[in-house]
């Protein structure tokens, strides 16, 4: 009767750790398979043909309790042979041959950085082209959130495309010789730096409430530039300028 008593005791012990074993790996799988970033923003953008490029923004957000340096990964899944694009991310534009950020952005827990555009030049021609954007962890970089996005450039689709008014709008026009222009939209005071490809400031352009502005460029060499809104000292949008003299 005692081994009886001290066999189940130890049966049950056995299944204890065993419930307890399983109950740890499937927290841990669990944990594992939950993404450190949240990435929102556009999935589909319309254009023309004529236009310089399309452009759209995302906005990552770091959901997990820990700080998140976060890099960028371009994968073209579907572009026309004279199609280009390229990105920014953490305050740097990146050719259409680099398919890997070189700068990472540092997030903070529960915090969210809106650096991040990505463009497509259909240079006159009608197409429509896929990109996928990832964005992963230095520590980590199996822990990525992956977003795609869509480049219609065959035309405005509707009234609402036309219509929707961003923070600062493209440059036009773009290339430009002397003057380009944009149109802003603002709900505090900020400012437009125009850099150049090595990150130099060239030019401060003050900004409050919404409107339009025109650009002197007959001082800078020909090249490519950025103009970086920032506000509340942080950089929230990056378009690109070429200068073509």
């Amino acid at each position: 009767m005692m081994n009886y008593y001290f066999l189940n005791l130890a049966k049950n012990y056995n299944m204890k750790r065993i419930l307890l074993s399983i109950f740890f790996i499937f927290t841990v799988i669990i944990s594992n398979s939950q993404n450190s970033l949240d990435v929102t923003g556009d999935s589909v953008v319309y254009g023309d043909p004529s236009q310089f490029q399309l452009e759209a923004a995302l906005s990552v957000k770091n959901i997990s309790s820990n700080i998140a340096i976060v890099y960028c990964e371009k994968n073209v899944i579907q572009q026309n042979q004279t199609g280009t694009n390229d990105f920014c991310w953490a305050g740097t534009c990146y050719g259409a041959s680099t398919l890997i950020s070189t700068k990472a952005d540092t997030i903070n827990p529960g915090d969210k950085s809106n650096g991040f555009t990505g463009h497509y030049q259909p240079w006159g021609v009608s197409d429509t082209a896929i990109v996928e954007y990832c964005f992963y962890l230095d520590s980590d970089p199996n822990d990525r959130t992956c977003v795609t996005i869509t480049y219609r450039a065959t035309g405005i689709s509707t009234d609402e495309q036309i219509s929707k008014i961003e923070k600062i709008g493209s440059f036009y026009p773009n290339p430009s010789k002397e003057y380009t222009n944009f149109q802003y939209n603002l709900n505090s005071p900020s400012n437009l730096q125009i850099t150049d490809v090595l990150g130099n400031v060239v030019k401060i352009i003050e900004l409050k409430g919404a409107g339009e502005r025109s650009i002197y460029l007959g001082d800078l060499h020909k090249g490519i530039y950025f103009g970086n809104l920032v506000e509340n000292g942080k950089i929230i949008k990056i378009k690109k300028l070429i200068i073509n003299k």
